[in-house]
């Protein structure tokens, strides 16, 4: 699985998740001839990651192997960090790399465009909620 997290502005924090979802979706499956069209709108919903404060903190406390961004978990996972969404595969829940970003930001919407979940990252960290494998 592959779950996508993006940080999400105050005006559209927990006001319509579906379309939040969509919207984000949509995005993420749009032509390279409309990226400045798309650029727009994902700015008017979603912040910027401070990728070099999450990539510090990483390699600091983790010491993992990466290249370019991309961080290599044990058993498989991944992690890549990016400015506009940070990405995690696995098979798994990864409570404290979930914490991580919840520590981070409070406002992260976590999608899986391959089987349509979405969740806000709090509601999951609070409620001990376990993705299963």
């Amino acid at each position: 699985m592959k779950y996508y997290l993006f940080v999400i502005k105050k005006a559209y924090y927990k006001k319509n998740d579906f379309y939040l979802y969509s919207m984000l979706e949509n995005l993420k499956l749009m032509s390279k001839e409309n990226y400045n069209y798309g650029f727009g709108i994902y700015h008017s919903m979603c912040y910027f990651f401070n990728d070099s404060i999450l990539i510090n903190y990483i390699n600091k406390k983790y010491h993992m192997k990466h290249k370019n961004n991309v961080y290599y978990l044990k058993n498989g996972d991944s992690l890549k960090i990016g400015k506009s969404y940070c990405s995690i595969k696995t098979n798994r829940y990864l409570r404290e790399l979930m914490c991580l970003f919840y520590v981070y930001h409070k406002n992260i919407f976590v999608c899986n465009f391959e089987t349509g979940e979405y969740f806000w990252l709090q509601d999951r960290i609070n409620n001990k909620y376990k993705i299963n494998s």
